[in-house]
């Protein structure tokens, strides 16, 4: 079940892609932030990030202890739909994806009013006076950069909080015989129809409540972790917490851009080199292993006005780099998908072996 629950959310990631506005569960953990913050900002301490997270994650995980109570007394395949729909909308791939194409389309019809307005809902950067190469490299830098944010890196911890909880049950054998590993009830079906009250809905129900932890940290730093006067000080520990989170997802990304340019017959070798040479240009630690990587296999040069520049210009920006960023990008997002497969395929195997 833990498995299939995250083959549900790709599936409807793909399919319906993200809820409107105002259900969407990462635009209500933003407005939550919103709310919350009016209450420390003023106190211009450190100690008033930490205040924050505080209060954020005490509504964060009442507002879902509420509707796991609800969610545990419903038929099972409920349970596993609900929880798929949810874990869905931690990552968003169709989003990401289709929103650098349409500024693509925009570009290559001369109508840069309507690409700076698109643009701006992917950058914090002023967009009003970007010109078109501008605008180019900010939409490849935007989409190469959310690979982790907003589809590796909830994944990541999904998989990371599941995989780990169920291995120590079953190292110590924590599991009752009402759902015994070698019948993949733990991974993938339910053959003895389960109480929902036991530990495999706990599991996955926690597993999904990490992958939008991971979400909340992610969207904490983007609303208050900024290095200006106002929120210097209650975005400096959002900004360190995001920091150690993407610590992994984004090298993981990075590495998999290199293999996926490889793949699609770009130049990979020059996407290792950039990879390490620029990505730590960035202010951020992790942003920029996956633009860096993508400027070398594109051979083109990514920049941020007086923020960073990422690659060498061997050839000119332009539109149709947009569209080889989306299909580098696409493959990098399926091989880390294959990856998780994989992983969790062996991790079967071991357990069927050894427990």
């Amino acid at each position: 079940m833990f498995f299939t629950v995250f083959v549900i959310a790709v599936i409807l990631d793909k399919v319906i892609g993200e809820f409107p506005n105002n259900i969407h569960p990462v635009v209500l953990i933003g407005k939550l932030i919103e709310l919350l913050k009016r209450f420390f900002i003023d106190m211009n301490l450190y100690l008033s990030g930490i205040l924050l997270f505080i209060a954020v994650f005490v509504v964060f995980f009442i507002i879902n202890y509420a509707l796991y109570q609800v969610v545990i007394y419903l038929p099972i395949l409920f349970v596993v739909v609900i929880f798929g729909t949810l874990l869905s909308q931690s990552f968003s791939i169709k989003v990401l994806l289709d929103s650098a194409e349409r500024i693509r389309y925009t570009l290559e019809q001369k109508d840069l009013n309507t690409s700076r307005r698109e643009v701006s809902k992917l950058v914090s950067r002023p967009t009003e006076n970007l010109q078109r190469n501008d605008l180019i490299s900010a939409t490849i830098e935007s989409l190469t950069e959310n690979i982790t944010d907003s589809v590796v890196a909830p994944i990541f911890y999904y998989f990371a909080f599941g995989l780990i909880v169920i291995s120590v049950f079953c190292y110590y054998h924590l599991f009752d015989d009402s759902f015994i590993i070698t019948n993949l009830n733990l991974f993938i079906i339910n053959n003895y129809g389960m109480d929902p009250n036991n530990k495999v809905i706990d599991i996955i129900f926690l597993s999904v409540l990490f992958a939008f932890v991971y979400r909340v940290i992610n969207t904490m730093d983007a609303m208050v972790g900024y290095k200006n006067e106002k929120y210097k000080k209650i975005g400096y520990i959002p900004a360190i917490v995001d920091d150690i989170v993407n610590l992994i997802p984004a090298r993981i990304s990075g590495y998999l851009m290199i293999i996926a340019s490889y793949i699609l017959g770009m130049d990979w070798k020059n996407a290792y080199r950039i990879l390490k040479r620029d990505s730590r240009n960035c202010d951020s630690p992790n942003s920029g292993y996956t633009m860096a990587a993508c400027a070398g296999a594109l051979d083109i040069q990514l920049e941020k006005k007086n923020n960073y520049v990422m690659g060498d210009p061997f050839k000119q920006i332009d539109t149709y780099d947009i569209r080889r960023a989306y299909n580098l990008s696409r493959w990098t997002i399926f091989l880390y998908l294959l990856l998780q497969v994989f992983l969790t395929a062996l991790l079967f195997i071991i357990i069927s072996f050894l427990f």
